[in-house]
């Protein structure tokens, strides 16, 4: 692959001094609004208080946009274009972990200081949603037409939970026959230091996420009589513990080089030094070196294969700890890349459950096909980012962790997860953790961001 130069110019798309004041206070606003989703609801309020927000702080989109509801509180605004063909959807959520420890400042009162503003969801994921929602405002009171198009802003309340707002929303979507042409989400961002033997930046823009799939494994006692006087060296705890046991040391999964992980080496071999240039250029033939090497590393080896967690266990009573266990139930946590390879590896797992009278069944399975990166919508992308960050690799990956985007698996035809966010090493760290922060001129980039995404995508239908 041929190795693109890289620009050093500053940042074609700055904005002014002024804009960028107001757009720090929306954003600050947004930030101090505590969206932490409890079940219970704990704060409702704050969470009211952040729609209203919405409402006031963008009012030519909220005068123009339908605003769809689904649970409680998933909103997805759509701007309908004229002689609309597409479906895109603009999507980060606005709910956030809570503050934790460490902090300098409160992570629920923005605070700017060395040109960076620091409060929670500052990176994950407020500043996208303000920048996506921002976009679309300006583009309004422009008179910009959405020809070709209907765009849809989409943002749940519960997604660092896990929870229901775009498993509705995607419901509604099939059900009505919605479909997506491009669904853009959290997941990937511009950072150094991704892929080792590379100096440049990357802008990592995941194709794929790792599935999540449940199973519940269950042994029961088939014995009868007193449990007092049953044997003890074949009750329902060690058979379940024999069965994990074997599992987690049974090497069932052994990995390989998925498309998207060979796609992030290939795409940086050629900023690499001899010899790892050579190497990750020709990944089919260093495979067996690679992968070695990448089992190794935490971080890397979840890309490679399934892999294998048992969560919980139960079982057996306090009352009378001298009774063997009726039934031990434990959770087995499986996270594929393909689904193929993780159903082949399962008809082994129930090979060693049978052995031990352990029985196997699947309570949730939540797969989304990965996104084929050598295409025009990729393409699109890939261009955008290098007009608002002309002096980064733009490469595919695969993301390990989850995001709202799997949920639309059904109804989509390409899934990018990717926030303009540049982050330095200590802004990567305070994700979930303490002290997170943005830099200031980033929050511009993202505006821009997202205004060239669109006007580029409809211009390409054209």
């Amino acid at each position: 692959m041929k190795k693109r130069a890289l620009g050093s110019e500053e940042n074609r798309k700055n904005v002014s001094a002024r804009k960028l004041s107001d757009y720090t206070d929306t954003l600050s606003r947004m930030i101090n609004c505590k969206t932490v989703f409890t079940h219970d609801e704990q704060n409702k309020a704050e969470f009211e208080k952040f729609y209203k927000l919405i409402e006031e702080r963008f009012p030519a989109l909220s005068k123009r946009a339908e605003r769809l509801t689904f649970g409680g509180g998933c909103f997805v605004y759509v701007i309908r274009g004229k002689n609309a063909e597409k479906n895109i959807m603009l999507m980060s959520h606005h709910d956030v972990v809570d503050g934790g420890e460490g902090w300098n400042t409160d992570p629920f009162d923005a605070v700017i200081k060395d040109g960076s503003m620091y409060g929670r969801g500052t990176i994950d994921t407020k500043t996208p949603l303000f920048a996506e929602l921002q976009a679309c405002e300006e583009l309004i009171n422009e008179d910009f037409s959405f020809e070709g198009i209907n765009l849809y802003i989409g943002s749940s309340n519960n997604e660092e939970l896990c929870g229901d707002g775009m498993v509705l929303a995607t419901r509604y979507f099939k059900e009505n026959g919605i479909r997506f042409d491009i669904v853009f989400d959290e997941g990937g961002a511009i950072t150094a230091g991704m892929v080792p033997g590379v100096k440049e930046k990357s802008a990592m823009v995941a194709v794929h996420e790792k599935s999540r799939h449940m199973y519940r494994c269950t042994a029961r006692k088939t014995q009868k009589g007193h449990g007092g006087l049953n044997q003890t060296a074949n009750n329902t705890v060690s058979q379940m513990t024999s069965f994990i046991y074997e599992v987690e040391n049974g090497k069932i999964y052994k990995g390989g080089f998925s498309t998207e992980v060979r796609g992030t080496f290939e795409t940086h071999a050629p900023y690499m030094q001899f010899p790892l240039n050579i190497a990750m250029g020709n990944i089919g033939l260093f495979a067996p070196l690679i992968k070695k090497v990448m089992q190794k590393i935490p971080q890397a080896r979840p890309m490679l294969s399934t892999s294998i967690a048992f969560t919980t266990i139960f079982g057996g009573s306090s009352e009378d700890p001298q009774i063997s266990a009726q039934e031990v139930t434990a959770t087995m946590f499986l996270r594929c890349v393909r689904e193929d390879d993780l159903y082949e590896g399962l008809e082994k797992i129930k090979a060693i459950a049978s052995k031990y009278g352990v029985e196997i069944e699947e309570i949730e399975r939540d797969y989304c096909p990965p996104t084929d990166y050598k295409t025009p919508q990729f393409k699109l992308l890939e261009s955008v980012i290098n007009d608002v960050f002309p002096d980064v690799i733009v490469s595919p990956f695969l993301l390990v962790a989850g995001t709202d985007a799997r949920r639309f698996g059904e109804v989509a035809d390409n899934i990018f997860r990717f926030a303009p966010i540049d982050l330095d090493s200590e802004q990567y760290a305070s994700v979930h953790g303490a002290n997170e922060h943005i830099k200031i001129k980033n929050v511009g980039q993202c505006v821009c961001f997202y205004r060239q995404l669109i006007k580029k995508y409809i211009s390409a239908l054209k």
